[in-house]
């Protein structure tokens, strides 16, 4: 049986049946206001991350940026500005058993907007504690996955 190694949501190496793996297509923002970019921690372990999530069938990945970040933080003004990355990423989502073949596509976006939704307003289960962070405050372990390309995403900027 062929079996895929990859990380969980808590930074462990699993091993697991290649045929578990579901695709998933998402999209992420690194959303910039002045020198800073938007973060959130994931609830599960606490970790940063970026705005964003599957895109649904029919959607765009830029109609899936805007909703998701409206969803997540609140903004509706977000300026889209391109495509920085797109990775493969095989991941497992340990709380609901979900593995995944992940696509995920990084666009660099911006906003004028500064207020963000509170925890008891975001509708996502995992994204909480939603903070303008200048990229020089985010280290690399701080990062929940695709550590080394996020960090030298942000630096890139």
């Amino acid at each position: 049986m062929k079996t895929i190694k990859c990380k969980n949501n808590y930074g462990n190496i699993v091993e697991l049946p290649f045929g578990k793996f579901e695709k998933r297509l998402s999209v992420y923002a690194i959303l910039r206001r002045d020198d800073c970019v938007l973060m959130c921690k994931n609830r599960s372990n606490g970790k940063l991350w970026l705005p964003g999530g599957g895109i649904d069938s029919g959607e765009t990945n830029e109609q899936v940026l805007r909703r998701e970040c409206l969803e997540e933080t609140g903004i509706s003004d977000i300026r889209i500005n391109k495509l920085l990355a797109e990775y493969q990423n095989y991941f497992y989502y340990e709380p609901e058993d979900l593995a995944m073949d992940g696509y995920l596509y990084f666009y660099e976006c911006e906003t004028d907007q500064e207020q963000v939704k509170l925890n008891n307003e975001i509708d996502d289960g995992e994204a909480i504690d939603f903070q303008w962070l200048k990229i020089s405050q985010i280290a690399k372990e701080d990062l929940c996955d695709l550590n080394d390309e996020i960090y030298n995403l942000l630096n890139s900027l």
